[in-house]
């Protein structure tokens, strides 16, 4: 909001020209025109150097311009000449809210409230105030009397708005959003962020295609606000609709486009909106059904199909993220079968398809090669890798095209030409070569620096580590990245049914990541908790090797690696903040003893975030699992493919339907091999996750959903006080809705008050 200033009645001097100047400045000022304004200002200061007028009229373009010293100091001035002034206190409160200090801030625009008693600005930015502070009570009181004295006043019905959705009430929060919309031209300053609010409110209503083209229209009005198009690109993992129309698809393309974007969570959003292309969608559909007559469907559609590997939106899906869909990748088998046999036998036929077969390398690559192969293809490979066995290599035409067809068989790292193509580098596949060749590497020298805190020793955790040395999970190539928040805001995003001064205050949280994998949970975790210092531990090398090579990337310096097996922990002298563990202690041999070990390594009050899996929503793994033991197939890579493969072409059971859900980690060689192929599991009923954690000395806090509109239903289900985190209640609701929890619980608890002696 513009910063308010008085009128110039009971000014220090009569003189015309002062009181002219100061009727200029205000003008100017009103207007936006800060340099004209703070000129105005300076002069009429030249006649009366402690007018609290044009003080406050400098001190708000000095605010403006974002001088908060001086802005802080210049309102002092103005206030010390006219105290009663209810503006100069709110424009003093305003310069401290700013300045993100809310407790500063919260005592003027109180005073200017009770100066002036309809000053509805007054009342909601002291509401502001008190939301941040998290004292949400007397926030919702000052809201409403600011929306009692102008019941349309943005900042109220916004702030409001986001104090309800925290509370878990969108139904209440929608209307606020809306009304402050309605009339609001799209030039307001705050209309990008209301209806991005909007949209949160809808998706936590279950509105998820209207919900999803509010946060669009947010991105669109301001696309150069990071924290909107961070949201809408969360918001859109594992969507199943998309809003159709030019703006949408316009939005999603720039979004592969942004450094900050995971896009994996853009994969299903695009093939919704390119299944809107109705003969693509026919196309899918007939690949789909009919997956052994895909060459007839092809020649039949040839168009189509080239529409749709045309379309810079697949092409933009392509090169970027795994996608989950079997028609498409059965579409890519055929098409790299074809680019291979021209490589090999007509060259001079690819001479515009470079660009295509790069992408398409780069898809193979992101999902690790988890394409079927068939035999005539594998003896396709040998014969061109030995076509590129040359000293030459890379200066002859046709060559790189030839590479990249290479490439979406198998990485270039792994073939006689990695160290020439790294000496020769042949700009056209450079990206490639970087990838595939240099990165790699990369891990390698990273790890070999890797401090080590003893070998593994327990069996089931060599056999786990085994698994990751050879399959690193989860490969990726961007995270969402956001600002991250204060320990105990960020707490209270997670769980916002903890009563106030519930989450932990902690300037500098300590952090153990037991499981960090490949670095994403640790991404995850710097960019949610501000200033926070992180020990991340993993069994394998390998992952830790990518692990360290995305975290110099991102440039953190806050992060330390160690390889160890949770089970030596123990040798641990430090305690932490919090404990972040998630998909790890399911696959230990005794995830209770693991449970315990991170337990002790809590400070008194810390918390720990785990994920373990669900009894109820991985029966579909479980299908898939004792599917694979009667079939035989090995944990391989090639086993994985084969299983792929055979799931996707050939009659399956219900159960194995949700193991190929585009929301599943079905799509890459890695992923699917931690999904069904694991060397160990465990899973759990909430019952019996509330009872590993008592043994373990744990309070349980409550779970976080996977989706909004997830949380809401459960709610409306259970109005009962205190459900949220009643793990009885949570399995009753789980019983009756089977997916709500997908196939892992996200489990918050804190290091009991009262542990027993063990």
């Amino acid at each position: 909001m513009a910063a308010r200033h008085p009128s110039v009645r009971g000014a220090a001097s009569a003189r015309p020209e002062f009181v002219q100047a100061v009727g200029r400045a205000v003008d100017h000022y009103n207007a936006g025109r800060w340099r004209a304004a703070e000129t105005e200002a300076r002069l009429a200061l030249g006649f009366a150097p402690a007018d609290p007028s044009a003080l406050n009229v400098v001190a708000g373009v000095a605010m403006q311009e974002g001088r908060t010293a001086e802005a802080l100091a210049l309102f002092q001035r103005a206030l010390a000449g006219q105290p009663k002034n209810p503006f100069i206190q709110f424009n003093l409160g305003e310069a401290h809210r700013r300045a993100h200090a809310l407790a500063k801030a919260l005592p003027y625009f109180e005073r200017a409230a009770a100066l002036k008693p309809d000053f509805a600005e007054a009342f909601a930015f002291a509401a502001e105030a008190l939301r941040g502070l998290g004292r949400g009570q007397a926030a919702e009181q000052r809201y409403q009397t600011a929306l009692r004295l102008s019941p349309r006043l943005p900042v109220a019905l916004n702030g409001y708005g986001l104090l309800l959705l925290r509370r878990g009430e969108p139904s209440r929060a929608g209307p606020l959003f809306a009304t402050a919309l309605d009339g609001m031209p799209p030039s307001h300053p705050m209309a990008p962020g209301l209806w991005s609010n909007l949209g949160v409110a809808r998706l936590q209503l279950g509105q998820g295609l209207e919900g999803l083209e509010d946060l669009a229209r947010a991105v669109d009005l301001s696309p150069q606000t990071p924290g909107l198009w961070r949201l809408l690109a969360s918001s859109l993992r594992h969507t199943k609709v998309a809003p159709s129309g030019e703006m949408f698809r316009s939005v999603l393309l720039q979004l592969f486009d942004h450094d900050d974007v995971n896009p994996r969570n853009l994969a299903t959003a695009t093939l919704a909106v390119l299944r809107q292309d109705a003969e693509i969608d026919r196309l899918l559909h007939a690949i789909e059904a009919r997956p052994a007559d895909i060459a007839r469907i092809i020649a039949e559609d040839g168009a189509v199909a080239a529409r749709l590997v045309q379309d810079p939106l697949f092409l933009a899906l392509l090169e970027a993220a795994p996608i989950p869909s079997i028609a498409v990748e059965l579409l890519m088998v055929r098409l790299r079968a074809d680019l291979l046999a021209a490589a090999v036998e007509a060259p001079e036929a690819l001479d515009d398809e470079l660009a295509l077969a790069a992408r398409l390398a780069r898809q193979a690559f992101l999902n690790e090669y988890a394409y079927f192969v068939s035999p005539d293809e594998h003896r396709g490979v040998e014969q061109l890798g030995k076509l590129l066995d040359r000293d030459d290599l890379g200066r002859r035409p046709g060559d790189a095209v030839r590479i990249a067809i290479l490439a979406a068989y198998r990485p270039l790292s792994t073939t006689p030409h990695a160290a020439r193509l790294l000496r020769d580098l042949v700009p056209a596949i450079a990206d490639l070569v970087r990838e595939q060749v240099a990165e790699p590497a990369l891990e390698r020298e990273l790890r070999a620096g890797l401090a080590v805190l003893k070998a593994a020793t327990d069996l089931i955790s060599v056999a786990v580590q085994r698994q990751y040395e050879e399959s690193p999970y989860p490969r990726w190539t961007r995270c969402g990245v956001g600002t991250p928040l204060a320990f105990a805001d960020a707490v209270r995003i997670a769980l916002p049914h903890l009563g106030e001064g519930q989450a932990p205050e902690v300037e500098r949280p300590r952090v153990l990541i037991a499981g960090c994998g490949t670095g994403l949970e640790t991404m995850r975790v710097a960019n949610t908790y501000k200033d926070a210092s992180i020990l991340a531990v993993d069994l394998s090398g390998a992952s830790l090797g990518y692990a360290m090579r995305k975290t110099q990337e991102y440039g953190l310096a806050n992060v330390e690696h160690l390889q160890a097996d949770i089970l030596d922990l123990p040798v641990l002298t430090e305690r932490f903040d919090l404990i972040d563990s998630f998909g790890v202690l399911h696959h230990m041999a005794d995830p209770a003893a693991g449970l315990q070990v991170l337990s002790d390594l809590l400070k008194p009050g810390g918390l720990l975030f785990i994920g373990l899996y669900s009894e109820l929503g991985r029966q579909g793994v479980v299908e898939a699992r004792a599917h694979i033991a009667a079939r035989g197939y090995p944990a391989t890579p090639e086993g994985v493919r084969d299983l792929r493969h055979d799931l996707m072409v050939r009659p399956r059971s219900p159960e194995l339907e949700t193991v190929l859900s585009p929301a599943s980690d079905f799509w890459t060689t890695s992923d699917c091999r931690d999904l069904v192929f694991h060397v160990n599991e465990h899973r759990f009923t909430l019952p019996q996750v509330g009872q590993l954690l008592d043994d373990a000395g744990l309070e349980f806090l409550g779970l976080q959903f996977g989706h909004a509109a997830d949380r809401t239903r459960f709610l409306a289900e259970h109005p009962a006080l205190g459900a949220i985190q009643d793990l009885t209640a949570l399995h009753r609701h789980e019983l009756n809705h089977p997916e709500v929890f997908g196939d892992t619980y996200r489990i918050w608890a804190r290091r009991s008050r009262h542990r027993r002696r063990r």
